[in-house]
């Protein structure tokens, strides 16, 4: 069950044999159905999720009562809400499972056990730091700055595996478009 994630940080970074041990055993598995919450917003992000199997939508409700998915993870992909990760605060978001979902996570006392352990964890937690925030800064400037066919193109670019797997309303929230102009611009998707 750890194979995928070893897999994942070794891609930039050589661990050791005893970094891998470490995250073995600080990363815990779960798995949920279809539609399970495994984070609310009424309660601190404490943990940093790791997608084995599945799909989780990360979003919130804003001031009209609308869902916004911020972002989608799928196989492969890390998860967190890092604003209240950090410092344990006010999470307004939710993650919701969008399929049948198996993940791993770690809490953040065994996360920063981890970093203050080894030096090579600690450089791929960076990179995998900036790869997440150039993602989050590039999907920003995508939503908001974009005309509907560029969004699709980014979509089907960035996130091809979600095509077709992922409801439309949803997809829609993730590129900040209406289901309804999603759906009529499906043509730039094929």
């Amino acid at each position: 069950m750890h194979k995928q994630l070893l897999k994942r940080l070794q891609a930039n970074h050589q661990l050791t044999d005893d970094d891998v041990t470490k995250i073995t055993e600080r990363f815990k598995f779960s798995s949920a159905k279809k539609k399970a919450i495994i984070l609310d917003s009424n309660k601190p992000c404490d943990k940093f999720f790791f997608i084995n199997k599945g799909a989780v939508r990360a979003y919130f409700i804003n001031h009209k009562g609308d869902p916004i998915t911020r972002m989608i993870a799928s196989e492969d992909c890390f998860l967190t809400n890092m604003i209240s990760f950090r410092n344990l605060g006010d999470n307004t978001e939710i993650f919701e499972c969008l399929e049948d979902t198996a993940y791993l996570y770690i809490s953040k006392p065994h996360l920063l056990e981890l970093l203050e352990y080894s030096n090579q964890i600690r450089v791929c937690y960076y990179k995998l730091l900036e790869f997440n925030y150039a993602l989050q800064t590039m999907h920003i400037h995508v939503v908001t700055n974009s005309e509907a066919c560029a969004k699709m193109q980014y979509l089907k670019t960035n996130f091809p595996n979600l095509i077709g797997r992922i409801s439309d309303q949803i997809l829609a929230s993730f590129i900040g478009l209406s289901r309804e102009t999603l759906v009529r611009n499906k043509a730039h998707l094929l």
